[in-house]
């Protein structure tokens, strides 16, 4: 076993940089060869602009891939994980680690972020359909259809299917009815306006990496990358932490690897001020303790980041 280590942990020195580490192998008798885990430690620094200091804190990658040796302890490049494809695993988890917790934060504040002019103005065929299903207790197949823009025919059927899924809508024979989950809600908030504000939510906390991917709502996507550059370093250290204009948008530019208009960040900074997402003091943003309290709480119950299981 000592040499089979020995074997890895030379391979491992050459074939990767800093951050990515080589747990020591394990024979597998029943396959006869030496297996390693690849694993990794990204130090993620976080200022806060109150003090001169860095925080620094590790997220911890439990898997990347795996190195084989044979019974010869020669390594098995055809199913190793070798220096191309880990770093393509490293940026992949990195990616999925910046989208859950883009989802969380999206999740946790989704009933203020559907207040915001343009994200209203995103979900506005939701409330085509709901507004005329609350109306007339049914929209048919012939009225979705009837004079309808070419572009709002090809794309109304995602928005219903999505409706549909949540049961805010059931399909009949002539077209789209209330569904259960409508029924129980008109009959717990009466008021059509705050009833209508619970849709959006739950369709935003529940289906926010739908709406972004598939759905292509780039309005939502901006002001939620700015919200998660205000979270994202405070669910690192569990605590506020004070950012500045230019400090934020550095981070944008580091996380997401794209330049920001200043213009757009102060304007999606304020609207995101404005709707009790963030708060700010002075020159400064922060999260909301309560919000990042959820939020820690959401992430805990979180599996660990791997790409294998």
């Amino acid at each position: 076993m000592s040499e089979a280590r020995a074997v890895i942990e030379r391979f491992a020195e050459k074939e990767y940089g800093q951050y990515v580490f080589v747990d020591p192998p394990a024979y597998d008798e029943n396959n006869n060869l030496y297996s390693a885990n690849i694993r990794s430690k990204i130090p993620v620094f976080i200022h806060d602009d109150r003090y001169s200091r860095y925080q620094v804190r590790v997220l911890k990658i439990d898997s990347l891939g795996k190195l084989y040796l044979n019974s010869n302890l020669q390594l098995m490049t055809e199913i190793s994980t070798l220096r191309d494809k880990c770093y393509d695993n490293l940026r992949e988890i990195l990616n999925l680690w910046r989208k859950r917790t883009e989802n969380i934060i999206v999740s946790t504040t989704a009933s203020n972020l559907v207040t915001i002019h343009d994200f209203k103005f995103a979900f506005s065929k939701f409330d085509l359909i709901l507004d005329h299903i609350e109306r007339f207790d049914e929209v048919t197949h012939v009225e979705l259809r009837r004079s309808m823009p070419t572009e709002d025919r090809r794309k109304l059927p995602r928005y219903i299917s999505l409706l549909e899924d949540l049961h805010y809508i059931r399909k009949v024979e002539t077209g789209y009815m209330r569904g259960n989950q409508l029924i129980s809600l008109e009959k717990q908030v009466p008021d059509e306006e705050e009833r209508r504000q619970f849709v959006l939510s739950d369709i935003l906390r529940t289906r926010y990496l739908t709406l972004r991917d598939v759905f292509r709502l780039s309005l939502l996507e901006l002001a939620i990358k700015i919200e998660s550059m205000i979270y994202l370093p405070e669910l690192e250290v569990e605590e506020s932490i004070y950012q500045r204009h230019s400090s934020i948008e550095h981070a944008f530019k580091k996380y997401y690897k794209e330049q920001i208009n200043p213009l757009h960040l102060t304007r999606n900074l304020t609207r995101l001020e404005k709707c009790g997402a963030i708060q700010r003091e002075g020159i400064s943003y922060h999260g909301i303790d309560e919000y990042r309290e959820e939020m820690i709480t959401m992430k805990k119950k979180l599996k660990p980041l791997s790409i294998y299981s």
